[in-house]
């Protein structure tokens, strides 16, 4: 099996940490931009929702990203669980 990354940071963390706070961007602000509830921005931030095709092609539109990033990073942390998962059962 190919190498994964130790600890792969949920997307949402990503989010968190590269681009609102650096910024000074609220989560109001963002989820006002990207035409989502802030419920549905703060749950992605704080791990309980992942990253969708749609919502990875709302985040790179406005955040001059592009899609495949959040689809990779989401790939990655669930694979990770997913391997994690499998080693306990």
């Amino acid at each position: 099996m190919a190498r994964q990354p130790g600890n792969p940071f949920h997307p949402g963390e990503i989010l968190r940490e590269e681009f609102l706070e650096p910024g000074g961007v609220t989560q109001a602000a963002l989820a006002a931009k990207l035409g989502w509830t802030t419920t549905r921005l703060n749950e992605l931030i704080n791990g309980k929702r992942g990253i969708t095709a749609a919502a990875a092609l709302d985040l790179a539109e406005v955040l001059g990203t592009s899609p495949k990033l959040w689809m990779n990073l989401q790939a990655t942390f669930d694979l990770d669980r997913a391997i994690k998962a499998r080693r306990v059962a």
